[in-house]
């Protein structure tokens, strides 16, 4: 994604003239940070049209552009790791996996399953009967 010469302006919320909805997420942040920088996340209904592609890293503008409309709400959130996972390899100087697209797009499909699969609770340490043993340890039978 060698992209060094594009600005991107944080776009309004606002019902595009096509009339499209504006996408909402609730995995996918307005912004973030990595390793010190702000990094801001928008939306551009046009980015598959104009440029044939549905989302970009954008290092020189910290940000990540995403197409509002082509996509899925699923594919759109899976599309958003993919981007994240290109900034998280450029944070660290990794180019040859950063330039990996199949590697970038595995580890994101991966990073977005463990997302939506999450379970939250009470923060409880008891283990289920069902769950699998953790490294080093072992399932007794009694």
């Amino acid at each position: 994604m060698n992209d060094n010469n594009r600005n991107v302006e944080a776009q309004q919320v606002q019902v595009p003239e096509n009339g499209h909805q504006p996408f909402e997420s609730t995995i996918i942040p307005k912004s973030f940070w990595l390793g010190g920088l702000q990094i801001d996340v928008s939306f551009d209904e046009n980015l598959y049209k104009n440029r044939k592609i549905v989302g970009e890293a954008r290092y020189p503008s910290q940000s990540i552009t995403l197409d509002s409309v082509t996509l899925s709400k699923q594919l759109t959130e899976q599309n958003y790791f993919h981007e994240l996972t290109h900034w998280i390899l450029y944070m660290m100087n990794e180019d040859d996996l950063r330039n990996n697209e199949k590697f970038v797009d595995v580890f994101a499909t991966f990073l977005h399953q463990a997302r939506v699969t999450e379970q939250r609770g009470t923060g409880s340490t008891q283990k289920t009967e069902d769950a699998p043993p953790r490294n080093g340890e072992h399932k007794l039978d009694t």
